[in-house]
């Protein structure tokens, strides 16, 4: 599989105003979502699975990516520590 997607170099800081902004509009969708809008619950399930994305690229790019429920499974069923 490509990997199509940009690099941006952004700041902490940065970072830190796009995920308020994420909230802020995960908040307005939600209101919209309870509301009937089928665009504005679509909407909301991209911004949460965004926001999902970039904590887990704030995790690893601190080193304490936290593992998968695929990987924490498999830890407990086969005893092993996976890599990730």
């Amino acid at each position: 599989m490509f990997d199509n997607l940009n690099r941006l170099d952004l700041t902490s800081k940065d970072i830190d105003m796009i995920e308020a902004a994420l909230h802020t509009q995960k908040k307005i969708l939600s209101v919209q979502s309870a509301a009937g809008g089928t665009g504005a619950r679509r909407k909301l399930n991209e911004i949460k699975q965004l926001m999902k994305r970039v904590g887990r690229a704030r995790a690893a790019q601190n080193g304490n990516a936290a593992p998968s429920w695929a990987q924490m499974a498999r830890m407990m069923l086969t005893g092993q520590k996976t890599s990730g």
